[in-house]
């Protein structure tokens, strides 16, 4: 009896200890504008919470770091945090207390978080009387049309220029998705990186080379593809945008999963770890290899090149 109210004043206190952290990366985000691009981790210290203490305390904790940013800030930036990374770290940290596979934690993260993006957008939209995703449109027209000059200079013409901007206006839901998808990725891996520091052995952290995507993504992939083609008998629906968007987000997909075949190989030929973390970040970089190191991992996940699903 006596250790179990220890071990629950034990979970109080790391809630407590969790939100007061939590909050205070939330709050620097404003007035340290470069560690916005970090806000995307904000998930990780509920998730380790609840990988120890289960899923009713990262509630708790979540609870209490929205009163404090309400208090410190406004109810908007409130609502942002909370909506957008509250379901994915009480989801993940379901899914990882009960040690499912990375890309069952991983999937059902990004979906929390897919809902949970568009739903804010939703009620942002709804509360400040104004439409977000045209907002972002805005932005992206102003940012191309005051690069115009500059992309002439090499050879682009106007008319190319436009349908760039238009391009990138389409594949916004896109990108949202494929966000979802790199941030539940990045928070599974630290998450459980940092458990494991922590002594919680359980949980086994599988190296990159090792990611595999389910043996049925193949055919569902296919089966949406050809779902998607059939759109453009459906009137009311933009047939262009929708064929872009499920391109980008299957290309991101196996995109991952050819990062992790070149780590695998890399690792086989007994490439130092640096080298590799190295050759990975390069290939990330450089654009162009997008579709060529997409196709690599669609051609591992037909013929298991690995041999992965048969170990």
């Amino acid at each position: 009896m006596k250790e179990q109210k220890y071990a629950n004043k034990r979970a109080l206190i790391e809630a407590a200890l969790i939100a007061s952290i939590a909050t205070f990366f939330a709050i620097s985000f404003i007035f340290i504008p470069i560690l916005s691009l970090l806000l995307f981790l904000l998930p990780v210290p509920f998730l380790i919470l609840s990988s120890r203490h289960g899923t009713r305390y990262t509630l708790l904790s979540l609870i209490i770091t929205s009163v404090l940013i309400g208090v410190l800030t406004e109810i908007v930036f409130t609502l942002f945090v909370i909506m957008i990374f509250g379901p994915m770290a009480v989801i993940m940290g379901y899914y990882i207390k009960r040690n499912r596979e990375p890309y069952a934690v991983i999937g059902f993260g990004a979906l929390a978080s897919i809902i949970s993006i568009f739903a804010t957008i939703q009620l942002v939209s709804a509360i400040g009387g104004f439409n977000v995703i045209n907002s972002i449109a805005g932005i992206i027209r102003q940012v191309v049309e005051s690069q115009t000059e500059m992309l002439m200079s090499v050879n682009l013409s106007t008319v190319s220029i436009k349908e760039m901007a238009n391009y990138l206006l389409m594949i916004i839901p896109g990108m949202l998705v494929v966000q979802a998808l790199v941030s539940a990725f990045l928070n599974y891996y630290l998450t459980v990186a940092i458990l494991r520091r922590l002594r919680y052995t359980q949980y086994s952290l599988p190296e990159f080379s090792n990611f595999i995507l389910p043996k049925n993504i193949v055919f569902g992939s296919f089966i949406i593809y050809a779902l998607t083609f059939l759109t453009r008998y459906v009137k009311g629906i933009y047939h262009t945008s929708l064929v872009a968007n499920v391109t980008i987000l299957f290309v991101c997909i196996f995109f991952l999963q050819g990062l992790a075949l070149i780590s695998y190989i890399l690792k086989k030929v007994k490439i130092l770890r640096l080298v590799r973390i190295f050759v990975i970040v390069l290939i990330v970089l450089i654009s162009p290899l997008l579709t060529i190191v997409s196709f690599a991992g669609l051609i591992d996940s037909v013929f298991d090149i690995r041999k992965l699903r048969q170990g």
